[in-house]
């Protein structure tokens, strides 16, 4: 069975050997680099510019009026440490640019067409590249992403609210986290890594930069103004995990994968079992820690009370109730927030203490229903082909 990649944004960076600028005009400024064997030159180089001068050429606006998705540019001419460097950076969406739209996802076929068509729009943007050039270029940014259909809007929108409840682990210690756009998004995020969940149709319509998926394209919105009129929009959650700069890249890729390398190419991260593995070993992360699957289960309240009266009768009510108020505060304010109240009054053994007593009561009387957490599960773990999503 064909597999889908589950690839969004990718950087790569190509050194200045395998790339030739033909039109330098199309640059801001100018594409002007200096002689690197040029002592004098180098010596103004570093005087003017601090040793790195950027060079920006985002695509017109005429492209997108047409429909038709290039990607953003820019070279990086940089001396340091006397290591004269000039890298073209060339950032945008596998699905955008052969489609111009991210509702079905691209599958390892799609990889030759994905070059191709990268070559001519790079030649549209006065840019001359080899195949190998684009094959063997190092990944600066990865994002690994996932369509999840749900049964309902009312499910889908029940799961994010209930995502934005759960903390996680040590690599988002100092996050931030959004609960965003009425209730359409929830971001985790750090400078170098992000993982975002978003109800993908609704993304397609926000206005101006409220849109978590970013750059929506004119078939995107198009399909989901339709849908919205008709009153059809697919209950699809979109699930993204960004990796920014080498370093993150190498990091979490050896972390989920048990590969270790220096960088990874873009050949070699557009995989398909290597793109689900790593989406499939972060969402493990998130529903084994048990106050984030006691977040995103569904439970009985009457059958709860009922159970722990049952097999506490001879307990003291003020050690029930601090239990079930633990448990219910925790399902209502999230995670971090009962953590990080308990620390300020109490203290951090406090905390452990309560959370332990929280995770026995859920394991002892709580039958969970963890429909949302298998729904995210099964698709992660066997991707479909495509979902045949409306576009």
């Amino acid at each position: 069975m064909i597999m889908t990649i589950s690839m969004d944004t990718i950087t790569l960076s190509i050194p200045v050997n395998e790339f030739k600028v033909i039109d330098v005009r199309k640059f801001k400024p100018y594409f002007a680099p200096i002689n690197q064997y040029d002592t004098d030159e180098r010596i103004r180089f570093l005087q003017e510019h601090r040793g790195i001068k950027k060079y920006i050429q985002n695509p017109p606006t005429s492209y997108r009026d047409q429909g038709l998705v290039y990607p953003n540019l820019r070279i990086d001419e940089s001396i340091r440490r006397n290591i004269y460097g000039c890298n073209l950076k060339v950032t945008f969406s596998c699905p955008k640019l052969i489609w111009g739209q991210s509702f079905e996802e691209v599958t390892d076929s799609h990889f030759s067409l994905i070059v191709d068509t990268l070559i001519k729009r790079l030649f549209d943007m006065g840019i001359v590249v080899k195949e190998n050039a684009i094959k063997n270029a190092v990944v600066h940014t990865l994002h690994y992403c996932a369509n999840i259909p749900f049964p309902s809007e009312e499910e889908a929108r029940m799961f994010l609210n209930r995502m934005s409840n759960i903390s996680l682990k040590a690599w988002f210690e100092n996050n931030t986290k959004t609960f965003a756009n009425d209730g359409n998004a929830v971001r985790f995020h750090t400078d170098i890594f992000e993982i975002v969940f978003y109800l993908k149709y609704y993304d397609v319509l926000e206005k101006g930069n409220r849109s978590v998926g970013r750059k929506t394209t004119l078939q995107e919105k198009a399909t989901a103004k339709k849908l919205l009129k008709e009153g059809k929009i697919p209950p699809v959650v979109r699930v993204e995990m960004r990796f920014n700069g080498t370093r993150p890249i190498r990091t979490h890729l050896k972390t989920a994968l048990g590969i270790e390398k220096q960088y990874w190419t873009f050949q070699e991260v557009f995989d398909s079992l290597k793109s689900r593995k790593t989406q499939k070993y972060y969402w493990d992360q998130i529903i084994n820690e048990p106050l984030n699957k006691i977040c995103l289960s569904t439970v009985s309240d009457p059958d709860i009370c009922e159970k722990v009266l049952e097999k506490y009768p001879d307990e003291r009510i003020k050690y029930i109730s601090e239990a079930l108020g633990l448990f219910y505060i925790t399902k209502s304010l999230g995670v971090k927030r009962i953590k990080a109240i308990t620390k300020l009054r109490q203290n951090r053994k406090a905390w452990y203490d309560k959370r332990k007593m929280i995770i026995f009561l859920a394991r002892r009387f709580i039958k969970e229903d963890d429909t949302l957490i298998k729904i995210v599960t099964s698709v992660l773990e066997n991707k479909p082909l495509q979902l045949g999503l409306p576009i």
